[in-house]
């Protein structure tokens, strides 16, 4: 096949004990599992393991920058500080879906005073609830709804 930002050696997968592994090897386009990049250009990742059900991409053609998933985000977190301001001048706001939102993990509603948890992905959860999981990860985080993986100690900067 043709393709601008796929190399014959751009990733590896393979499989260990019945695990299926994969790896970025340095690409200058990256690696996406679960629409997350396994590594900065030009550096290899470490191994992830792939699940049924996980999405990998290899390289992006990217065409200015992916404004629906900053719009997505925003919006989330919009609602959210709505919902947790005990001041909040909105008498209900609604999600995306027309609904507020609830911890994806317990299943309980977002409020006022409540220390929450907003991943990458824009999954939501009661920090007392996705505690264990955020803290046993180390830096890579998984989120549990949609099993995005990001990596929590990346750099914060916009450059």
């Amino acid at each position: 096949f043709k393709s601008k930002v796929v190399s014959r050696g751009h990733a590896e997968i393979w499989c260990h004990e019945g695990q299926v592994y994969l790896k970025d090897t340095a690409s200058s386009s990256g690696t996406f599992l679960n629409g997350m990049r396994l590594s900065p250009s030009g550096r290899e990742s470490r191994p992830y393991p792939v699940k049924e059900g996980d999405i990998v991409q290899m390289g992006i053609d990217f065409q200015g920058k992916p404004e629906a998933t900053y719009a997505r985000f925003r919006a989330t977190l919009r609602t959210l500080l709505s919902l947790t301001n005990p001041f909040s001048t909105s008498a209900s706001v609604s999600s995306a879906s027309g609904s507020n939102p609830d911890c994806c993990i317990c299943l309980s509603g977002i409020g006022p005073y409540q220390a929450l948890f907003l991943a990458p992905c824009s999954h939501c959860y009661h920090f007392k609830c996705i505690r264990s999981l955020v803290m046993d990860s180390g830096a890579m985080f998984q989120c549990p709804m949609c099993r995005q993986v990001a990596n929590l100690e990346a750099s914060v900067s916009m450059e």
